[in-house]
């Protein structure tokens, strides 16, 4: 490993502040975008950071891509109405990582046990920008993803690794919020609509 990723590496196990609190319930992290390949040290900095992550794109060959489905079905099937999906990925307000289509990624979400959870945050530039997130929620309800909230960022994330992390732009309108077909509110966060 050269020294370059080395300090990354490094980096991802200094805490963000605030990153990592959930007082309600877990944190899954989904990796929606082929990081390994394309982005490899900010790989190796999720990696780091977050020991257990999904990462739904990425396999070299169909086979590869049936083992690790295989292996990871059920990956989010513990998930309740409690916890929060975090997904990364590259993006902007019309496609989020490797997927142009929605219903693409919300089947790949089913196929590993995704049925009811509290919040989706997608953690990728602007795609809380326009009406993707409308978009997504009416796509997740319809194949059967209950949730209470769904949350993207409206303008570009600024990672200042390994400290700190933010939306650019207005800090009052950095995310975007929709309420999804679950009753609940979760005090003292945005999520309570």
């Amino acid at each position: 490993m050269n020294f370059k990723n080395k300090i990354f590496k490094a980096a991802g196990k200094i805490p963000l502040i605030k990153s990592h609190e959930w007082p309600f319930g877990r944190i899954e992290v989904v990796l929606a975008y082929n990081f390994k390949k394309r982005k490899p040290q900010e790989y190796i900095y999720l990696k780091s950071k977050y020991k257990d992550m999904l990462e739904l794109v990425g396999r070299e060959s169909t086979s590869e891509e049936k083992r690790y489905i295989y292996n990871n079905f059920h990956y989010l099937q513990s998930v309740t109405e409690n916890d929060r999906v975090d997904i990364f990925a590259h993006a902007n307000e019309h496609i989020l990582g490797g997927y142009c289509i929605l219903e693409d990624l919300a089947n790949d979400l089913k196929k590993m046990s995704l049925h009811r959870v509290g919040v989706i945050k997608f953690q990728a530039c602007y795609i809380g920008r326009g009406n993707w997130l409308e978009r997504a929620r009416d796509v997740f309800i319809s194949k059967g993803i209950d949730f209470a909230y769904m949350a993207g960022p409206t303008d570009r994330v600024v990672w200042n690794n390994p400290f700190i992390k933010y939306v650019q732009g207005d800090r009052r309108q950095a995310y975007k919020v929709v309420k999804g077909n679950i009753d609940k509110k979760f005090p003292g966060t945005r999520y309570t609509l």
